[in-house]
């Protein structure tokens, strides 16, 4: 059976508009996406917002770094096109429909994400993802049935595992695979790493994938998602390839 893969907004679909803002997340609802990708940090005063860098420059033109500033000082920050920044409790409140890909982009993070989640009684509506593998397994030992993305580590142990002679059983409560399709130099997503996942209960969703060959390339393996900058144009890629299948 062939699996046609979603489209998960990477930063709200920071291609097509303004990455992280309340507005991109009106963009990726309007695109019908299957997640919304964004990344958290928190301010002077522990407010944790939808932010990438730990500088503003992107996407705000500010050279101040995000935990200079009070929840005041951040919210009042507009886009080129007067869009606004907006905080993880809010997002998850005025936009109640929509999934989302908490990436906690710092520790510091860690807490106030937990307390938004649960203060809008999300957890339902979160898978959570982050670079740091402590910061997973502190999060895991916290909350057991969250849901959540393989940490770096696991990552590595199961690209080993998937490619191994015995193809051994891999264990771990991360249920999502993020990766790149390559990582200096070393290709990540291929058919044997993605059957493999597939073996063991977890979905594969490269990331950041924004040419139409590489997105056309991973649907033909097999993957449950496609992580991108440019929705919109995943979207119509991937509705035209499924037209052609037989």
């Amino acid at each position: 059976m062939r699996i046609t893969p979603q489209i998960i907004a990477h930063r709200g679909g920071g291609g097509e508009t303004l990455e992280n803002t309340r507005e991109s997340i009106g963009y990726a609802l309007s695109q019908k996406v299957s997640r919304y990708e964004t990344d958290v940090r928190a301010l002077k005063d522990g407010t944790v917002v939808l932010q990438h860098d730990t500088q503003l420059t992107t996407p705000w033109g500010d050279s101040r770094t995000v935990g200079e500033l009070t929840s005041q000082e951040f919210f009042a920050l507009r886009g080129p096109a007067g869009q606004r920044p907006i905080s993880l409790k809010a997002a998850l409140e005025d936009f109640p429909t929509l999934t989302y890909n908490v990436d906690i982009k710092e520790p510091r993070a860690l807490e106030g994400a937990l307390r938004a989640v649960s203060d809008t009684d999300a957890w339902e509506r979160i898978v959570f993802s982050s670079f740091s593998s402590r910061t997973l397994t502190k999060l895991r030992k916290r909350h057991p049935g969250v849901q959540t993305c393989l940490s770096p580590v696991e990552v590595v142990q199961a690209l080993v595992a998937s490619h191994s002679a015995s193809k051994r059983h891999f264990d771990s409560t991360g249920a999502f695979a993020q990766v790149p399709l390559k990582w200096k130099g070393i290709t990540v997503v291929d058919r044997v790493f993605v059957s493999w996942c597939h073996s063991q209960g977890i979905k594969v969703e490269p990331w950041t994938i924004n040419q139409e060959t590489e997105m056309l390339q991973l649907a033909d393996l097999g993957v449950d998602a496609i992580m991108t900058d440019y929705p919109a144009l995943a979207k119509a890629t991937i509705t035209a390839r499924s037209a052609y299948l037989p």
